[in-house]
């Protein structure tokens, strides 16, 4: 059989795939496992990024024609819709978000906004497509484009935009548009040549996965990088260092959501819950530990709870609330230790072809 068939009929079944509710495991086969979190949450997710991010450029499109406080305001509220959906997808930032190298290209950070105001300065045509592609990566994307809508100090004012900055914004827009739509033409069932069938049908002749196993140990190690993202980098240095600037979306004051959200992502891989509470990662574990479950799950409660617990933007908390900020980290650190060193080489063990 075709394997692109029979990804289509494994997909078809998630249905018969439901939460149990007692303390017996039902069996899953990992196929349907691993087929459920590529449609139920990869391929769901980044259909509503690409769908945000469109939002985003046609809004920003009307703000440049109609410059506008209640356009300004849409055109915010819609890139925290899309930087929402990208922070949920940083749990799987494996396939062509990777390979394409996209990730660098639309989410390198910290920004100078120093570096963004020289190109403003300049003279290249942002126009022109390929002009945008070239640019240095932390000069494009989510930050940039932040940057533009909020300016340095997060109070910009309609007022305040040059001709030059509009164009730079709808560029940047229509890039973040166009690379968002690849990501999720790459993640839909219906395109033959996509990596998403790749990922669900491992083969000894697959390029990327020749085993269910290395399928799974992809979905881990990508939640383990996350973690470790998170705890060492996006948090832990800034807090190590008491430096404000380097804030991942220090503009908007959005970090501390971000941080939230790539939790989420964690939780929606291994819930298998998104687009619909499906098949996840849970359902192998509790074949096999239930304690194991239970301590990955109060892990990520627990990481969100010291998140939901600073009450002010994160630029700030690193001053103010350090003790909170502190048990945030150690929070992640532990989920992290928990994915690495018991949910890695349970796959690891179990799972042998």
């Amino acid at each position: 059989m075709n394997k692109y068939v029979l990804t289509l009929l494994v997909v078809s079944s998630l249905v018969a795939c439901k939460k149990s509710t007692t303390s017996t495991a039902t069996k899953v086969e990992p196929s349907t496992i691993v087929a459920a979190i590529a449609t139920n949450v990869n391929q769901a997710i980044y259909a509503d990024l690409a769908v945000e991010a469109d939002s985003l450029h046609a809004t920003v499109q009307l703000f440049v024609a109609n410059p506008s406080v209640e356009l300004l305001e849409k055109c915010r509220f819609y890139w925290k819709k899309a930087r929402a959906a990208w922070e949920q997808s940083e749990g799987f930032l494996y396939g062509p978000v990777a390979t394409d190298n996209i990730d660098p290209r639309i989410d390198s950070w910290p920004v100078d906004y120093q570096a963004i105001d020289v190109e403003l300065a300049g003279n290249l045509d942002f126009t022109v497509d390929a002009n945008i592609d070239e640019l240095d990566d932390a000069l494009k994307g989510f930050h940039p484009i932040e940057y533009l809508l909020w300016g340095v100090n997060g109070a910009v004012n309609v007022a305040d935009f040059t001709p030059r900055q509009f164009e730079f914004l709808l560029a940047l827009t229509k890039n973040l548009k166009i690379l968002t739509g690849q990501l999720a033409t790459q993640w839909e069932t219906a395109n033959n040549t996509a990596y998403i069938h790749s990922f669900t049908s491992p083969t000894t002749n697959n390029p990327f996965y020749p085993t269910y196993r290395s399928v799974y140990e992809e979905m881990v190690n990508a939640l383990i990088g996350i973690c470790d993202e998170l705890a060492a980098g996006k948090i832990g240095e800034p807090l190590l260092l008491q430096d404000p600037s380097l804030e991942e979306s220090r503009y908007s004051s959005n970090s501390m959501t971000d941080f939230k959200n790539n939790i989420i992502s964690v939780q929606n891989v291994y819930l298998g819950k998104y687009a619909i509470n499906g098949c996840g990662l849970e359902d192998f574990v509790r074949q096999y530990n239930l304690s194991l479950d239970n301590e990955i799950k109060t892990a990520i409660a627990l990481c969100l709870a010291r998140m939901n617990a600073i009450t002010v933007p994160f630029g700030l908390a690193l001053s103010t609330q350090t003790q909170q900020v502190s048990q945030i980290v150690a929070a992640v650190e532990d989920l992290e230790d928990i994915l690495q060193l018991k949910l890695l080489p349970l796959i690891q063990t179990k799972i042998t072809n």
